[in-house]
């Protein structure tokens, strides 16, 4: 809050928050991509 000049911390956690939860879907986003294209290659699992 003090580094980025945020009043208070509520705007901190309100905008941190979110790019957080966007980077886990994001993330998930990929893992999902990876473990499709896994289970499509032939001699796998």
């Amino acid at each position: 809050m003090d580094i980025l000049g945020h009043s208070q911390i509520s705007i901190t956690m309100d905008v941190y928050t979110h790019v957080v939860q966007d980077t886990q879907r994001e993330a998930m986003s990929h893992m999902d991509r990876l473990l499709r294209n896994r289970k499509k290659r032939p001699g796998r699992g």
